[in-house]
């Protein structure tokens, strides 16, 4: 069996924005990687006709500013198929169970079931940020509401929308891969909804206007979209924001409170903040 080498760049500290490293390993012949955040690392596989890259590869993440960067050899394996042993059931609030689609699964009175595959989009619920996102959410309530989904990611935060009564869903991702799992796993869920291939708010109808809005990206885009996050939440509405690490929190608050946004509650898990703002 041919060997693989598994490739790992430790960080300082997680970054605010994970895209440049991914291209590094992108650039070298690696295209998924896994991220941890204690501590913040990346790594990724080369295969074994790719083996020449490694060296590239190692300098590269040294000369960007990783701490240290270790390889190792690994089996051969199916990794599109490898990853899912470690998604399974997840009860997340008291009614959101996310179920990976290849799983069996008996739901218990009052369960509601996401039914996911996200493909090689964000979003399975195992992260900190999508699971605060869940939470607020049913809290928050979608009943009759027109909700947008701005970075998308697997759909699975739209999804639970409308499985908890959504009338109308907008959903919007930079990545056509994102686009594309949202799309499947609206079907997966019998969901119906609009996907748009664009950055925030722009691919919007200009005038639409929500009772509830979904964020969960990285904080300086949350900053970013503030102004218009106002202008597109109906007065009374619901912005819930997510993918915030500690330290930026007071940023991203601030930034909120002075486009009219108030502060309704906050979920902190580990170093991520999920939050439900009002206007």
């Amino acid at each position: 069996m041919s060997e693989w080498i598994e490739v790992k760049a430790e960080l300082s500290a997680s970054p605010l924005d994970w895209s440049p490293w991914d291209e590094i390993f992108e650039e070298h012949g690696i295209a998924g990687t896994v991220q941890t955040d204690k501590p913040p690392t990346l790594s990724g596989y080369l295969s074994p006709d790719a083996l020449s890259n490694l060296e590239p590869l190692i300098q590269a993440l040294e000369s960007a500013g990783a701490i240290n960067v270790t390889h190792s050899q690994v089996p051969e394996v199916d990794w599109s198929e490898a990853w899912k042993q470690f998604f399974v059931p997840r009860r997340i609030g008291n009614h959101f169970m996310v179920v990976p689609s290849w799983s069996e699964f008996d739901p218990q009175p009052g369960d509601i079931t996401i039914t996911l595959d996200p493909g090689q989009a964000f979003g399975t619920g195992d992260h900190p940020t999508t699971r605060g996102c869940l939470e607020l959410l049913e809290r928050a309530g979608a009943q009759g509401k027109e909700v947008a989904d701005i970075g998308c990611g697997s759909g699975i935060l739209a999804v639970g929308a409308a499985l908890i009564g959504a009338k109308h869903l907008d959903c919007v991702d930079t990545d056509p891969l994102c686009i594309r799992s949202t799309t499947e796993n609206f079907a997966r869920n019998n969901v119906t909804g609009n996907t748009f291939l664009g950055a925030g708010f722009d691919p919007l109808p200009s005038e639409q206007t929500y009772d509830l809005v979904l964020s969960n990206i990285i904080s300086a885009a949350l900053i970013g979209i503030s102004h218009e996050a106002a202008r597109r939440v109906r007065p009374g509405g619901i912005w819930i924001i997510s993918g915030i690490i500690e330290s930026n929190w007071p940023d991203v608050l601030a930034k909120a409170t002075a486009c009219g946004f108030t502060l309704i509650d906050h979920i902190h898990e580990g170093d991520w903040i999920a939050a439900r703002l009002t206007r």
